[in-house]
């Protein structure tokens, strides 16, 4: 069986993980070109991605971070990491305002040919939208007809220039947060206000791109103090209640108000003291925030997003800074709908009121990748999206939980999943069942006894045993099904690259594992090399060269991997997702002369074809089963299908949509498909993203 590693997120960065396939010989090619469908098999379904559609449809975000009314009522919706601008009518449907789909730029262009690059703080004046295009350093308009400009900034080109006269050379350095000095209600031309994150200030701007820093040194600091005597850390949130300007001060832990004198404005801090915490029902600078990101005005209170805390804080401007809280439950992240501190959110971004008489807020729950309705009263709902369904449950069905699962492999009707976030060895039999086999759900370690990993990832099955790579432990284990593990090589906590036996072998992240021979094939990720593991623990490089990426040809040390992922077995020969070069590589055992089997080195892409004409997008997990290849092919959402003559077809999955749906081949949808692995009729894999284990019938 082959193993095969993807790269996710772990909190804010992103790491790799291992998925695994079931390797089969076989010869010839096929007729199969297409799944019959995909139905669920284990985990409950919900998590980042991107899917448009009504309440009733499995739609998607990822980390939206900024939101915003407009006099018409539509919330829209800073989807960051999917670089779109997403807008939710009355009823709760969900449709993309601007942008392409994970295709991040900075093109001014009408709806789907304008370009973003992770967009984050936005705010309505009327049915106009102004928003902070973070990535691309720069300011944007986007009309009622759907019309992307840039206002000011330049993209891709942080700085930190003012030009009272226009647009002209002006610069911002990674801008979150944008304000305006009207209500909802009011004119298009407003003064806009914006929290230069990464110059550490305060600007304002005129609807034609003219600026001025109104306060901040443009170093950290925490000093209130007027203009450039004053000093901010990282602000990322900014209101105006028509007097004054709030700042959430994320990097001071903070909330602080700037007074407009002249062209300049007067610094003081309206609560917090600069520390993280949790300090609740009191004033100015005894509150306690954690990384507060964004905050709205309704009357003399401010409503903060205080994202480290997983909590909505409502804070008095005219009592001193007198801070409760609205909702949540402080410090402890999570998803529930209720009221009050019944109700939990997942580091929480964006914040914006709707501007009615009997106004509610609308949040931007980052880490559930939703959008959430806050009453005034503490009530919350969720008005869109799908959250996570994260977890270590043992249980039947949609009933179980697992946390990025990433390699899975066979062992009769068993399947055993590397269920990476927990740090554990699953089992899922024929009915769904869900069972740990080995290691402790949070509780990351190297010991054999009792068992403890670290992030495993590529797992596969040798003589009724299994064999995993402990990515983060740079150790190859092995693991019985009744739960005994064995370190077989690797050395627990440290990286190289040595060949050798037992512990003087060294791997640097191994992902994907495989059999051939009664060997072990080991991609070895972070060495940039593929490796034979026997199961004694005698480790040797068979191709590439370690620390060496690249994409040459030829034999062995001649070869060039670039973080090679998945690595499976068709016939007598090794296949290997060549992730970062967006390729499927031939390695030939026991020469370890490699070859090109399908794409083309450095262009990514989604297309079917034969050999170089075909196209792929970080693939990640790869399995032989019969006579073909299945490629989980994570970047483009699908499962590809590679005949022994390279021909490669789409098996199931559309590259335009990431969510988990069940149905034929016609409707089926797939979200960041990493692990693999089957037999003739049956595939099985990851979506991991979405915390589940699928399969495939055809």
């Amino acid at each position: 069986m082959a193993s095969f590693p993807v790269r996710i997120r772990f909190g804010g960065f992103l790491a790799i993980v291992f998925v695994f396939a079931a390797a089969f010989s076989g010869c010839g090619d096929s007729s199969v070109s297409q799944a019959d469908s995909v139905v669920a098999f284990a985990g409950g379904e919900g998590g980042p991605g991107f899917f448009d559609g009504s309440p009733a449809d499995p739609v998607r975000f990822d980390s939206s971070s900024g939101v915003a009314v407009t006099t018409t009522g539509d919330r829209f919706v800073a989807d960051t990491e999917n670089h779109l601008i997403r807008k939710i009518d009355a009823s709760g449907n969900v449709t993309t305002f601007a942008g392409a789909f994970g295709v991040a730029g900075s093109a001014d262009g009408t709806g789907p040919a304008a370009r973003f690059n992770q967009p984050s703080g936005i705010t309505a004046v009327g049915t106009v939208l102004f928003l902070c295009d973070t990535g691309n350093h720069t300011i944007r308009r986007i009309s009622a007809s759907r019309v992307v400009t840039t206002v000011a900034g330049t993209p891709g080109v942080p700085g930190a220039v003012d030009n009272t006269f226009g647009s002209g050379n002006v610069l911002f350095s990674a801008p979150r947060g944008i304000s305006s000095n009207v209500s909802p209600g009011g004119a298009a031309t407003p003064t806009l206000f914006v929290a230069d994150t990464g110059n550490h200030t305060v600007r304002r701007m005129s609807s034609s791109g003219a600026t001025t820093t109104l306060a901040g040194s443009g170093t950290p600091g925490f000093v209130d103090d007027t203009g450039t005597a004053a000093s901010f850390f990282s602000p990322e949130g900014i209101t105006f209640d028509g007097a004054s300007i709030f700042v959430a001060d994320t990097g001071n832990h903070a909330i602080r108000k700037v007074t407009p004198v002249g062209s300049v404005g007067d610094v003081t801090t309206l609560a917090g003291d600069g520390t993280p915490g949790f300090v609740d029902n009191t004033s100015g600078a005894s509150a306690q925030f954690s990384s507060p990101v964004a905050l709205a005005s309704i009357g003399s209170f401010l409503f903060v997003s205080d994202t480290g805390n997983h909590v909505i804080r409502k804070v008095n401007t005219t009592n001193l800074g007198f801070t409760t809280t609205l909702a949540g439950s402080p410090q402890i992240a999570g998803f529930a709908d209720g009221t009050g501190t019944l109700a939990s959110f997942d580091s929480p971004e964006g914040i914006a009121s709707d501007g009615f008489t009997s106004p509610s807020l609308y949040v931007a729950d980052t880490g559930n990748h939703i959008v959430r309705k806050v009453t005034l009263g503490g009530s919350v709902t969720t008005v869109a999206g799908n959250p996570p369904q994260a977890g270590s449950t043992d249980l039947q069905g949609a009933a179980a939980r697992f946390r990025a699962p990433a390699g899975v492999a066979l062992i009769g009707d068993d399947v055993f999943v590397a269920d990476t976030e927990n740090h554990t060895i699953r089992k899922i039999d024929s009915a769904g069942v869900a069972t740990t086999i080995a290691g402790s759900a949070g509780s990351p370690g190297s010991t054999d006894t009792p068992p403890r990993f670290r992030f495993p990832g590529g797992i596969t099955a040798l003589g009724g045993d299994l064999y995993v790579t402990d990515s983060e432990n740079h150790t190859i284990r092995k693991v019985t099904t009744g739960g005994l593990v064995t370190t077989i090589a690797g050395d627990p906590g440290t990286t190289g690259s040595a060949d050798g036996s037992g512990t003087t072998a060294l791997f640097n992240n191994p992902q994907g594992i495989v059999v051939l021979g009664g060997d072990l094939y080991v991609a070895d990720s972070g060495n940039h090399t593929i490796r034979k593991v026997t199961t004694g623990g005698d480790v040797t490089t068979l191709a590439g060269s370690a620390g060496n990426a690249g994409s040459a040809n030829g034999s062995s040390a001649d070869a060039r991997f670039r973080s090679p992922l998945g690595i499976a077995v068709l016939g007598a020969s090794l296949y290997v997702a060549d992730s970062g070069n967006h390729t499927i590589r031939k390695v030939l055992v026991p020469s370890g002369t490699t070859s090109t089997f399908a794409g083309s080195a450095g262009q990514p892409g989604v297309a079917d074809g034969s050999g170089a004409t075909a196209r792929f997008s970080s693939p990640d997990g790869i399995a032989g089963v019969g006579s073909a290849l299945y490629v989980a092919d994570r970047g483009n959402h699908a499962v590809r299908r590679i005949s022994t003559l390279r021909k490669v077809t789409t098996f199931v999955g559309n590259p335009g949509a990431a969510t988990t749906r069940n149905g034929d081949s016609n409707n089926a949808l797939l979200n960041a498909p990493t692990g693999i692995t089957g037999v003739e009729g049956t595939i099985y894999f990851t979506d991991i993203n979405e915390n589940v284990v699928r399969k495939i019938l055809f």
